[in-house]
């Protein structure tokens, strides 16, 4: 997995080659391999210095999704898994502490856990390549960097820099990255060992992290500044709208800025994988994961395209036509449009010249029982319409998120097949629901167990 070659200058080029992998993931035997080859380098005098590289066309494409079952397992604590993760953490403080200089030299790709790496190395080169993506996409997965990522990120770059890429996930090219602070420099891919052999050997890179040396300042206002707290201020009024309550990971990374950045780098870590711990362990991780990440995965097996189809659009009509009922029912529109809002719940606008439902009277409720109002009576009917036309669970879910039904949820069937269709059945009738008889069944589900374990 990591081989190291050690020339006769003492630089020790350390390349990462995952067998049986097209590209270099991070996970536990990933840990324990950078762990033993940190041990080795760190006592070998003759390594002057170190070239973190891949044998792959990308450097480390993220984390193994495989790890997260792991984390989320019946019995597992949020701290337990603060602690495990700590383990891939602990590793990376140990390589940006290693007292020789360390370079890694990007061949393409390095996203999440990928660009930690990076960011836990000395000096951030990486080949030109169109094809590279940087960035940190955790937060569309309801999860945070948990391996330094929140805590190294506004150190290297500044706040106000670091916000919207923890924030909004969106991954850059190459130039866009090193632009914005995350590499050092971009050069012609057949450079990209010899240039990182010139850095070590003119002395420009240091063998410590600005953030260990004494005095260290992070690049902009200080977070305790005036200016700082505006700019908390905004990217919570921000995250309020979009993507809103219901998503705990923006939150959850702001938590992390504002606390970790008063911190020492060790305390600030321990605060970071805290909140890891806290959102790996919930509810909504373990949805967006397996709604974006396992389903697709999945349909791409089978070669089905995740489209909406006549079972995504009755989960939309039906949503739409139970706000239509509560408006009709006396719940003031402005409040069902703020419960659908805060639950990010999309409403489709329903058919001009449609009748308004029959008004029946509805107790006064909170923001939170109507928007699961109208989560349940979306499910109910993506549930019917698979029941009369059956479909892929995975290409409904995926189909219906498409429609306006949140993410956050992982879909109409995977929602009822958590908690079982006899209890989402009997929730329904609760609510005065019209119930498809067919999934009052006991033990009936969409996806099979450990899809949804």
């Amino acid at each position: 997995m990591l081989t190291t070659e050690i020339d006769d200058t003492g630089v020790a080029l350390v390349t990462l080659d995952m067998p049986g992998r097209s590209m270099n993931v991070i996970d536990w035997a990933f840990a324990q391999a950078l762990d033993g080859a940190v041990t080795a380098l760190a006592a070998d005098t003759r390594v002057t210095g170190v070239i973190l590289a891949s044998g792959k066309t990308s450097f480390i494409a993220g984390a193994d999704l495989g790890i997260m079952p792991g984390l989320w397992a019946d019995g597992m604590t949020a701290g337990a898994a603060a602690a495990q993760i700590r383990r891939i953490g602990d590793v990376l403080r140990r390589l940006e502490r290693l007292g020789k200089p360390v370079i890694a030299a990007a061949s393409g790709t390095a996203l999440g856990g990928g660009l930690e790496v990076m960011l836990a190395c000395h000096a951030r080169i990486a080949a030109r390549n169109d094809r590279a993506l940087y960035g940190f996409p955790e937060v569309t997965l309801g999860l945070l960097p948990g391996a330094g990522g929140t805590q190294r990120l506004p150190r290297q770059i500044g706040l106000a820099r670091a916000l919207p890429i923890l924030l909004q996930g969106a991954p850059m090219g190459a130039e866009a990255a090193l632009e914005a602070g995350l590499l050092d420099a971009l050069v012609a891919p057949e450079d990209l060992i010899p240039a990182a052999r010139r850095m070590l050997a003119e002395g420009r890179v240091p063998a410590q992290q600005p953030w260990d040396a004494k005095g260290f300042a992070m690049p902009g206002p200080p977070i305790g500044s005036a200016e700082g707290f505006a700019a908390f201020i905004a990217a919570n009024a921000a995250v309020a709208l979009d993507p809103g309550p219901a998503y705990p990971a923006p939150g959850a990374i702001l938590s992390c800025l504002y606390e970790g950045l008063r911190l020492p780098m060790d305390k600030a870590l321990v605060v970071e994988s805290q909140y890891f711990g806290q959102l790996v362990t919930g509810p909504v991780a373990r949805a967006l994961i397996g709604l974006r990440f396992d389903a697709r995965q999945r349909l791409a097996r089978l070669g089905v395209r995740p489209e909406a189809g006549d079972a995504a659009e009755a989960c939309a009509a039906a949503m739409a036509a139970e706000a239509a009922r509560l408006v009709a029912g006396g719940i003031p529109a402005a409040r069902v449009a703020n419960a659908a809002v805060a639950a990010g719940i999309g409403l489709a606008p329903r058919p001009a010249g449609e009748p308004a439902p029959e008004a029946e009277p509805l107790p006064a409720s909170d923001l939170q029982a109507l928007a699961r109002r109208l989560l349940v009576a979306g499910a109910l009917a993506a549930a019917g319409a698979v029941r009369a036309a059956p479909g892929h669970a995975d290409a409904v879910d995926l189909g219906a998120v498409q429609g306006g039904f949140p993410a956050w949820t992982g879909g109409p069937l995977a929602m009822i097949d958590r908690v079982g269709a006899a209890a989402f059945a009997a929730e329904a009738a609760a609510l005065g629901l019209a119930v498809p008889p067919a999934l009052a069944a006991q033990g009936g589900r969409f996806h099979p167990e450990e899809e949804t374990a």
